[in-house]
Parts: C-alpha cells; sequence; structure tokens
C-alpha cells in the first residue's frame, strides 16, 4: 500500500490570512503548534490551529523534526520575506504547484489535478473518478467514502467562486479562489484557463526547472509535450498558451526552444534550482 492522506484540514478551507498567520507564527515560535498558547499566539480555535498546521504541510512551508521543532522552509523563508501577507498572484501560484504535487500529505489534490481531466462536473460526477484513482493510487480501498467526500467538497470550496457577489474582503473566502481555475455554476463546477494578463512567465519557468532538475545533473531536453501536460493539468493552460509563454522564455534567455523536424525540444540555456527561480522572480 503506497503512503496517502485525506483530510487532516478539519474541514475548513485555506481561509484568507491563515497561512500569513502560520507564516510569521513559525517564524518566531518554532513550537506554534505544539504549545498549549496556540490559539492565542494565532488568534483562532483549536481546529483551526490544526487545519493551519496541515496546509502549512501542505504547501511545503514549514519542516518538522523532534530537535528543531517546527521551522520554516526554504520556501517559507523567501515568501514570509518577500510577501508575508500572499499579496502578490505568482506566490499563490507557486503554493498552488506545491499542494497539486504532494501526493503524500495532499492525495486529493495531486489527484484531482494530475489524474483527472474532467472539464465540468458536480460534486457526485467528480467523486467516482477520483475514487477510483485513489484506488489505484493507494493500492487499497480501505478509505471511508466520507474522507474523499470531506476533501472534495474543501477542494471545490477552496477554488471555485460561489456567487457573482463574492466579496473580496470576506476573510471565510480562499484566497485561491482568486486564481479562477474553477468557476460554480449552480451545482456544476467548470475548469476554465485563469487570466493570462495576471499570470507571470516565471510560474512556467519553475516547472521548468522542477523538471529539469528531477535528475542530477540536469536533464539535457524536456519535451514540449512534458511541460504542456503540466501546463494543462495544474494551471488549465491551452496549448497555444504554453507555446506562446515558452516563446517568451526563450526570448528572455532562459531556454532555447527548438521546434525544427518535428522535434518540439526545450533546451536549457539560463535554468536554475526551482527554489532560486521564486528568488529570481522577487529580485
Amino acid at each position: 500500500m503506497t503512503n496517502y492522506k485525506l483530510k487532516g484540514h478539519e474541514k475548513f478551507i485555506v481561509r484568507e490570512g491563515w497561512l500569513s498567520k502560520g507564516l510569521i507564527g513559525v517564524e518566531g515560535d518554532n513550537r506554534i503548534f505544539s504549545g498549549i498558547e496556540s490559539t492565542d499566539k494565532l488568534g483562532v480555535g483549536t481546529n483551526m490551529v490544526k487545519s493551519i498546521h496541515h496546509w502549512m504541510q501542505c504547501f511545503n512551508l514549514i519542516e518538522e523534526s523532534s530537535k528543531t521543532g517546527t521551522v520554516l522552509s526554504s520556501l517559507g523563508k523567501i515568501i514570509v520575506q518577500k510577501d508575508k501577507y500572499l499579496e502578490d498572484d505568482f506566490t499563490l501560484w507557486i503554493l498552488h504547484s506545491n499542494i497539486a504535487k504532494n501526493a503524500l500529505r495532499a492525495t486529493t489534490w495531486y489527484l484531482f489535478f494530475n489524474k483527472c481531466p474532467i472539464s465540468e462536473f458536480t460534486k457526485e460526477e467528480i467523486f467516482y473518478p477520483l475514487k477510483r484513482e485513489l484506488i489505484v493510487y493507494a493500492n487499497t480501498d480501505g478509505f471511508p467514502d466520507v474522507s474523499l467526500r470531506d476533501d472534495i467538497d474543501v477542494l471545490l470550496n477552496m477554488y471555485s467562486k460561489h456567487t457573482e457577489d463574492d466579496d473580496p474582503e470576506d476573510k471565510n473566502r480562499s484566497p485561491f479562489s482568486s486564481l479562477g481555475l474553477l468557476k460554480k455554476d449552480n451545482n456544476v463546477y467548470i475548469k476554465q484557463q485563469p487570466n493570462l494578463s495576471r499570470f507571470s512567465n516565471y510560474i512556467i519557468l519553475y516547472e521548468l526547472c522542477c523538471l529539469f532538475h528531477i535528475e542530477d545533473p540536469i536533464r539535457k531536453s524536456v519535451s514540449i509535450d512534458e511541460i504542456a501536460e503540466i501546463a494543462y493539468n495544474l494551471y488549465n493552460l491551452t496549448r497555444v498558451s504554453i507555446n506562446g509563454i515558452l516563446d517568451k522564455l526563450d526570448n528572455e534567455g532562459y531556454i532555447r526552444v527548438d521546434r525544427t523536424a518535428g522535434l518540439d525540444v526545450i533546451y536549457p540555456v539560463k535554468i536554475m534550482k526551482p527554489i532560486k527561480a521564486v528568488e529570481e522572480y522577487y529580485i
């Protein structure tokens, strides 16, 4: 059986301000999630403290050990220095990328964004494909259906805007709904391409850096098909959109795109470790 995780969020979505509370809290106290004063320090209830802790793990913002307690990860340190209140869409996109790839701690998120290419669905319609994928991934059907259903509820509420009068000042909404990946129309959820005017090319540069650094030393090339699949799964980007972004990154000297003789290959020029790509964006 493969390790997997359902729930942990206490049925709370990532609320506005929660990750900032967590980042600032961990920066000042490496026992913030284990001390009896956690609720007072974070200003939320006990179950909300557990939820914030869970989300910090899912987004790879913290590292934990019995010796050091809870400390900020490299990504957590950069964000707390450069955008601790998550005001930049780029920060949210990088966090989205992290949770969408975190099969160990956010299994439902991983399966939804990587294994279920369904563009329009209801909660009930997405449940069965996700259940099938979870059985295959975890190599077991010994999980309660209600746990998967709770994850689906939280995921959909986290990413979708529910009404036309959605209030950006509502502290119970999730900042990830502003990314525009999911639209809710009555009981139907529709995947949609985000607003490209607010979508930085550095997000795809970050994904390319992740792909090139799968191997050590780095890979010599990556196919356009490979990055196009990631761009479609994680960001709902069309093939036309991803090719346009790749051409811009080529012009900026980060990569070289070769489409001659049907190669459709990307070669590294100025490819760095993924965390360095994040740092470079904020410079």
